[in-house]
C-alpha cells in the first residue's frame, strides 16, 4: 500500500502546495472560518465524499466508506483557524486580511487533510472499514473540538480511534516526531478578584491593601508546583495580569489577577484546583482580605495511545525510513484540543510532529510568530503518513 500512497501523494503535491497558499491568503479566525469551509466542502464533494456541513457552526465532516462492508471506523483530523496577527512574509501568498494570518500551520493541516481525502479515494478498495475526516473550526483558544463532539462527529458510524499531526517548527522537514504517552498539557484559566479595604497610601495601617495580598497570593501559589506537587509530575500555576490601584497615593480597595495552569495528568490537574482555593483561602485570612477565586476549564491533558504511535511510526519508516523517526524527549507544557476527540479519554488518539523547519529557506520562525511559515516539501510526507496509518489501522 505504501508504495501507493506514495505515489498518489507525489501526484497531488502541485495542487496541494496551491490550496495550502490559498487558504493561507484568505485567513479566517476561530468561529469565522466561513470561507475555508466552503472550500472544503467543495474539495469533498468534487470527490464524491459524504459531508455533513455545520458541525459546531463552521466545522466539517466527510465520510469515506470502504467497499468491504461493515468493519471500524478510524478518524484524521485537522484544524482550520487562523490567528490575530499582521504576517510580516514577503512571499506571493501573504495574507490579504489585515490582522490575520496562518501563524501555526492550520492551513497546512488542511490541505494536508483535503490530500488525505484524494489519496483515499484513489484507494478506496484497500479501505476496509471507514475514515471520517474533521475538519475543525476554532482550536486556538476556542474549543472547537469538544463541540464537534457533542454535535456527535464521533457517531453514525461510531469512530473507535482518532490520529492527527501538528506540524513543528524545530523538527527539520522530512523527519516526524512521536511521544507515547503525555504529549501536551491541559490549559485552563484561574482568576482572583481581592477585596480589601482602601485608604490613604500614608496610613496603610488603616487599609487592607490588597496589592500587598495578592503578591503574596502569587508568591504562595509558586508552592503549588515547588511544594505541593511531586517534581516528576510537571505543573505549571502562571499569573499573567495584575490589576490594583489608578493612583500612586491611594492604596487601592481591590485587585484583579488572571493566569493559566497547565497539568500532563488529569490527576494533577485536579489536585492543582484544590490547592489554588486552599491558598486563596489562607491568604484571605492571614491578611483579613476577601479572595474569589475563579476557574473556567480549558483543553485537556493530551495522552497519546501506544499503539496508534506505532502504526504512525511502522507507515513513516516504510514511507521514508526508520532514520526520519524521533522520539521526543519530553512532553509539551502547550496545550491541544485534538485530544477532546478522545471523549474524556473514552477512545484511542495519537497526534505526531511534522518537521517543517528548514534553515537553507529561511524558515526557522517559531509558531505564532509573524514570520512564520512552513517548508511546504513536508506537505506530501504529511498526507501520506496519515494515510497510510489509516489503512494500516483498519487492516488489522
Amino acid at each position: 500500500m505504501k508504495d501507493a500512497v506514495w505515489k498518489i501523494a507525489q501526484e497531488i503535491k502541485d495542487e496541494v502546495i496551491e490550496t495550502r497558499r490559498n487558504i493561507h491568503m484568505y485567513p479566517e479566525l476561530g468561529y469565522e472560518e466561513e470561507k475555508t469551509s466552503e472550500l472544503v466542502i467543495k474539495k469533498l464533494k468534487e470527490l464524491g465524499i459524504e459531508v455533513k456541513t455545520k458541525v459546531a457552526k463552521f466545522g466539517v465532516v466527510g465520510l469515506i466508506r470502504g467497499t468491504t462492508g461493515d468493519g471500524k471506523t478510524i478518524g484524521i483530523r485537522a484544524d482550520m483557524d487562523a490567528l490575530p496577527l499582521q504576517e510580516e512574509n514577503e512571499v506571493p501568498y501573504k495574507s490579504k486580511i489585515d490582522g490575520v494570518m496562518h501563524a501555526c500551520g492550520h492551513d497546512a493541516h488542511t490541505t494536508m487533510l483535503l490530500g488525505i481525502a484524494k489519496i483515499l479515494v484513489k484507494m478506496k478498495d484497500k479501505i476496509k472499514g471507514n475514515i471520517k475526516l474533521f475538519f475543525q473550526p476554532a482550536e486556538e483558544g476556542l474549543g472547537g473540538a469538544k463541540p464537534m463532539v457533542q454535535e456527535g462527529a464521533l457517531e453514525d458510524p461510531d469512530v473507535s480511534a482518532v490520529i492527527a499531526l501538528h506540524v513543528d517548527d524545530e523538527t527539520n522537514v522530512g523527519h516526524i516526531k512521536v511521544k507515547d504517552g503525555c504529549f501536551t498539557a491541559s490549559a485552563d484559566k484561574i482568576w482572583f478578584d481581592i477585596e480589601g479595604k482602601g485608604g490613604h497610601a500614608a496610613a496603610p495601617h488603616d487599609t487592607i491593601d490588597t496589592i500587598v495580598v495578592a503578591s503574596n497570593l502569587v508568591c504562595a501559589l509558586q508552592t503549588i508546583a515547588s511544594r505541593n506537587t511531586d517534581p516528576v509530575n510537571p505543573v505549571v500555576v502562571t499569573v499573567g495580569t495584575f490589576n490594583a490601584g489608578t493612583v500612586y497615593n491611594v492604596i487601592p480597595e481591590k485587585a484583579h489577577l488572571t493566569g493559566t495552569v497547565r497539568a500532563l495528568k488529569p490527576e494533577v490537574r485536579e489536585a492543582t484546583y484544590e490547592s489554588i482555593k486552599r491558598i486563596a483561602d489562607g491568604v484571605a485570612k492571614t491578611f483579613g482580605a476577601k479572595i474569589t477565586p475563579g476557574i473556567t476549564r480549558g483543553y485537556s491533558p493530551g495522552l497519546n495511545d501506544p499503539e496508534l504511535n506505532k502504526l504512525i511510526k511502522e507507515a513513516t519508516i516504510e514511507l521514508v525510513g526508520e532514520d526520519k523517526v524521533l522520539l521526543a524527549d519530553a512532553p509539551s507544557m502547550g496545550a491541544e484540543d485534538f485530544y477532546e476527540f478522545s471523549d474524556n479519554y473514552r477512545i484511542p488518539v495519537s497526534m505526531f510532529w511534522l518537521g517543517i523547519r528548514n534553515e537553507k529557506k529561511g524558515i526557522i520562525h517559531p509558531g505564532h510568530s509573524p514570520k512564520y511559515d512552513i517548508d511546504e516539501d513536508a506537505l506530501p510526507l504529511g498526507c501520506s503518513i496519515l494515510a497510510l496509518t489509516a489503512l494500516k489501522y483498519l487492516s488489522n
